[in-house]
């Protein structure tokens, strides 16, 4: 295709389009189209000439703007863009018809088996943001919440381990007394909630920790966030982990630290991108790289637009969505690709 040097107006016409939501971080290296040319035996090629991308709605305002952004650096690039949901991802991108695949959540061990067997390796995981602190319409970060009533306003994360799992070192917790709690209190048993493990807060969390143990005995599943604040809001002894943001006169969100003596937060957004939340998650892209090759050149170039000043520009811009990366973290994400 017909590569055209990037207009010197452009970036200033570009921003222009809409006022950030969040602050960039100064560091982000600008924009430098480099030509790129299409394939048209790639899989994710349609007959028409466009683009597939397939994968997590979550991500539509983000990638419809990085398309028109790429369509304007490279004339004649088109896109089409099917966002079905995050399982629809990894077995397009297994089979290269996508060309990548925005996932709400990371890829978990049952896509991976078929995506590695068929292609070779694990795909290459990029993070393009930190999630939201908007439930229901974005994905978003973690919280630990405990009912309104209950004096509990503080967890670190070996307390949380002990709460939400079982066979920990040093034991495990099942009575509030054990969090230090007094009076009528320290009577009652630690009643944690929280999704499945098949879920993606469920899977996060054992995995990152949990140290892959197993759920507390007393551990309930529910499916969505929304119930598990309903029962943590009606059940006095209860705890439960969910979505961020979430705003119940029922339930409170206690603060996190990584140890006892380190600094509390409960995931403000400058925290998050700041790396001081510990339960802060990503928004995670996938890319398909064969054993012993090279990135397909078209997902690298697109993948330098994102995680430029301007590609993390259209994230910052969407009110209250995903949150832009600083500009070490692009840097190293970018370095993923090589």
């Amino acid at each position: 295709m017909t590569f055209y040097s990037l207009p010197v107006v452009f970036i200033g016409a570009f921003t222009a389009i809409s006022a950030v939501a969040m602050p960039l971080d100064a560091g982000l290296a600008p924009y430098q189209p480099q030509p790129v040319a299409l394939s048209p035996e790639a899989n994710y090629v349609l007959r028409d000439g466009s683009i597939r991308i397939g994968g997590a709605e979550h991500a539509q305002v983000m990638i419809d703007g990085f398309n028109a952004l790429f369509a304007q650096t490279h004339p004649g690039f088109k896109f089409t863009v099917q966002l079905k949901g995050t399982t629809t991802g990894l077995p397009l991108l297994t089979h290269g018809v996508t060309l990548f695949a925005p996932l709400g959540r990371e890829v978990n061990q049952i896509e991976l088996v078929p995506y590695s067997k068929i292609v070779g390796q694990a795909p290459v995981e990029i993070h393009v943001a930190h999630d939201s602190n908007t439930p229901g319409k974005f994905a978003t970060s973690l919280a630990i919440y405990v009912n309104r009533a209950n004096p509990l306003d503080r967890l670190t994360l070996a307390q949380a381990s002990r709460i939400f799992s079982r066979s920990n070192v040093g034991g495990d917790y099942s009575a509030w007394s054990q969090l230090g709690l007094k009076g009528d209190w320290a009577k009652l048993a630690i009643h944690p909630y929280g999704t499945p493990l098949s879920s993606g807060f469920g899977d996060y969390m054992q995995k990152h920790f949990l140290a892959g143990r197993s759920f507390a005995a007393a551990y309930e599943q529910f499916s969505n966030t929304e119930e598990i604040i309903h029962r943590v809001g009606d059940d006095p002894a209860g705890i439960g982990f969910a979505a961020i943001g979430i705003t119940d006169p029922k339930v409170k969100q206690v603060a996190i630290a990584e140890r006892k003596d380190g600094e509390y937060s409960s995931g403000s957004p400058e925290d998050i991108v700041a790396g001081k939340y510990v339960f802060g998650r990503h928004l995670y892209f996938y890319v398909r790289r064969e054993p012993g090759q090279p990135v397909d050149p078209v997902v690298k170039e697109y993948f330098r637009l994102i995680l430029s000043r301007e590609g993390q520009q259209i994230i910052a811009a969407e009110p209250d969505g995903y949150m832009p990366l600083t500009a070490a973290e692009a840097a190293a994400e970018l370095a993923k690709l090589d």
